[in-house]
């Protein structure tokens, strides 16, 4: 087929009786802005059309993205659909779908050209599997949380997230790889109207949106958390959290229900997984998780972290909530039964009423039956009379001026502690081998290792603690599944982040925190370049505060560790040797170091006055 320029369609004659699905297909073969080649039609959904096209002037494939024109007609729309296409061109996240560029066709409809991906969106995975293990749901979830975050950072909601707009690729060895895309522009398109309702241009999917969005308030960061809690719900679940004849009935359940628990339909996700999407999908915005950064770094606390204390739940509770929202529709009644209906008159009014500001159902009355009375502090009296009871036992005769012993006793002896000069002194502790891993506990699933371990690296837990480290997840995970991509790639980024972490520990004056992470460096990738001569660094800043506190044998135990690591010392190190000498008596050594600064620094009046006390104490010692 010849080229065509621009779309193609303009000189059909057909056109007008075409469906917006046939118009996308006839654009086979043509070419877009004069520089796009279409080559194959991937999907079309309420997004628009999706192509597999070339760019002939870089020789390379890409994905087109056209919107329709029936939508393109609405400039809040086109604009919407433009500025997001941009918005994803600056953010440039490793996971967020990159975008070339964007421009407007000559039938009025508008395209963005996008990064062409090698892999499955995450809804063709759940209709494949159901449900996936919590430890691969978080994995996902935390690299939407990331890319969701960078965009909120710079003021972009995504407004339509939901399985389709994930997509999982392989990317060097990596598995499950997310790629965001489509931030929302519309939804519930009717490819067969050729008319849109105001309705129809709410910005979302009703599945996934979030209740203040469908009643029509502006979409903020929680309502893309809102979302994210309905994405992992289905992928723990195999199920959405509302369900409904329409979506009305949908969102008004959304509004007036709290979501089922997670764990209340699954028995293998761990609790505090549940209580963190029980908290995204809160009806109120208030109620929910504030940022995707704290939610990432829930997400991979939560496979570890015990649940929250539940309130006890009759089994009725639900199945009541459920008959109350369904008696209130079935009557047609837009609010709980004790109040009055309300008329509607506008499709928006009716979203409106589904929100989280709806009353709830009044719950229904139950009969308690109260336990016995009892003092709500009657413990605290408990223990305070058996603390009474054991002082007057102990101290009683010396209190009301009794004798301490009866008089017909003799007074027990009174030992007396002779000082023992005992020549051995006691065994230094050992230093800890900080390249020996330590078991890590409930070791589990491989990627819920790995999560553990990226979530290690960005809190900077290196070598410390044990078994909750970088060190120990990615010993562990080599023992179950030597052959995982994050241990190459972890290990590969361990250094840098640690000297980055160490460096601001210096920064803030943290020494022995900064000593620490060094360490950590030296043993596990001891040729890394500069961490020893950091770790000299963060051992002078550390040892001057010992010596302030006149901590000499920790102060002699730091100068040992720095003379090992073979760095040239400085001024700062043999100022700091000297005094350390010094205050142990090894006035020789002491007499070394001070020497060896003061020919650094021969102007130094400190140093040479130093330098002349301890010639003249290690003479006098040496009459002694």
């Amino acid at each position: 087929m010849a080229d065509i320029e621009n779309d193609g369609l303009l000189s059909n004659p057909n056109r007008a009786m075409m469906s917006p699905r046939e118009a996308a297909e006839q654009r086979w073969g043509t070419m877009i802005a004069h520089r796009y080649r279409v080559e194959e039609l991937l999907s079309f959904d309420e997004m628009g059309a999706l192509y597999r096209a070339r760019d002939t002037e870089r020789g390379v494939p890409c994905a087109l993205r056209i919107l329709p024109e029936i939508y393109a007609r609405d400039p809040e729309i086109r604009d919407r659909f433009l500025r997001d296409a941009e918005a994803a061109q600056v953010l440039q996240h490793p996971n967020i779908i990159e975008v070339f560029g964007t421009g407007k066709l000559d039938d009025g409809g508008v395209y963005s050209v996008m990064q062409l991906l090698d892999g499955q969106n995450l809804r063709a995975v759940l209709d494949e599997e159901r449900r996936i293990s919590a430890g691969r749901a978080v994995h996902i979830a935390s690299q939407v949380c990331r890319a969701l975050g960078t965009a909120h950072d710079m003021g972009i909601i995504h407004r339509d997230l939901k399985p389709s707009n994930i997509v999982l690729v392989t990317q060097d060895g990596e598995l499950d790889v997310v790629k965001v895309l489509d931030f929302g522009v519309c939804s519930h398109m009717d490819s067969e109207r050729s008319g849109v309702s105001t309705i129809d241009k709410l910005v979302g999917s009703t599945a996934y949106m979030a209740p203040e969005q469908a009643a029509g308030e502006e979409a903020d960061p929680v309502s893309d958390i809102y979302a994210l809690g309905t994405v992992l719900f289905e992928m723990l679940t195999g199920r959405l959290p509302y369900t409904g004849r329409n979506d009305y009935d949908i969102m008004m359940k959304k509004g007036r229900q709290e979501a089922p628990r997670v764990d209340d339909l699954v028995r293998d996700v761990p609790g505090a997984l549940a209580d963190l999407v029980a908290r995204c999908l809160a009806p109120r915005p208030e109620n929910r998780i504030r940022s995707m950064r704290v939610l990432e770094v829930d997400l991979l606390r939560s496979l570890d972290a015990p649940a929250a204390p539940r309130p006890p739940r009759t089994p009725g509770d639900s199945d009541r909530s459920e008959r109350s929202a369904a008696t209130s529709l079935s009557s047609g009644s837009l609010m709980p039964p004790p109040e009055p209906a309300a008329a509607v008159s506008h499709p928006n009014m009716l979203l409106a009423s589904a929100s989280m500001s709806a009353p709830r159902p009044a719950p229904e009355p139950r009969t308690i039956t109260a336990p016995a009375k009892e003092h709500p502090h009657a413990w605290l009296w408990l223990v305070g009379a058996g603390s009474i009871a054991v002082v007057l036992v102990l101290f009683g005769p010396r209190l009301f001026g009794q004798a301490e012993t009866p008089p017909d006793e003799p007074a027990a002896p009174i030992a007396v502690t002779q000082d023992v000069d005992d020549s051995t002194p006691p065994e230094p502790p050992k230093p800890i081998d900080l390249a020996i891993p330590q078991a890590v506990e409930n070791v589990g699933d491989p990627l819920v290792l790995a999560g553990r371990a990226d979530l290690a690296l960005a809190e900077g837990r290196f070598c410390q603690p044990s078994g909750e480290c970088l060190r120990d997840y990615l010993a562990a995970l080599r023992e179950i599944d030597p052959k995982h991509e994050a241990l190459e790639r972890l290990t590969q980024k361990m250094p840098a982040a640690a000297l980055d972490t160490g460096r601001k520990a210096l920064t803030d004056k943290r020494f022995h925190d900064a000593g620490q992470v060094f360490r950590c460096v030296q043993a596990l990738a001891p040729d890394t370049a500069g961490v020893k001569e950091l770790l000299a660094e963060a051992l002078v800043g550390e040892g001057k505060i010992l010596r302030l506190m006149k901590a000499w044998d920790d102060l002699v135990a730091l100068l040992e560790e720095y003379d090992k690591l073979g760095v040239k010392p400085g001024f700062d190190a043999l100022v700091l040797k000297g005094q350390g000498m010094a205050g142990k008596g090894r006035w020789q050594e002491s007499v070394d170091a001070y020497s060896a600064a003061a020919k650094l620094r021969s102007n130094d009046k400190d140093v040479k006055k130093a330098l002349d006390e301890a010639k003249q104490q290690l003479k006098a010692a040496g009459k002694k």
